[in-house]
């Protein structure tokens, strides 16, 4: 269970946005989010903290590179969920970057942000 973790969600899919919300509530997580693109998604780290972010690749406003690199420096765990496949850039700043593909399965979502979040 993710109870009481405040997870960051970056999606433009309104649907998937929808759905990774619920799994994350379903699991007594907070949502931070979701925001569609980096601009609103760093506007919100410049002000509040997140235990843990789930990323899309494919923003409404570009690749997720600038949220995921604000987050990294903050220490903060990311996992990417995507249809596509990591950038080339992002393999190598990131090897150990968890990845899901959509569609996601929320029993595994869940307990890939448990383990991260543990880690941290």
């Amino acid at each position: 269970m993710l109870q009481g973790r405040r997870v960051l969600i970056v999606e433009d899919e309104a649907l998937l946005a929808i759905e990774l919300s619920d799994i994350v509530e379903g699991s007594h997580g907070h949502v931070v989010g979701p925001f569609r693109t980096n601009r609103d998604a760093l506007r919100l780290l410049d002000t509040e903290t997140v235990d843990a972010a789930i990323l899309d690749l494919n923003l409404a406003d570009g690749e997720a590179t600038p949220t995921a690199e604000r987050l990294a420096a903050a220490g903060v765990p990311v996992l990417v969920c995507t249809a596509g496949t990591l950038p080339r850039a992002m393999k190598l700043q990131w090897p150990d970057i968890p990845i899901h593909r959509k569609p996601v399965k929320a029993e595994r979502l869940v307990d890939t942000l448990r383990d991260l979040c543990a880690q941290a």
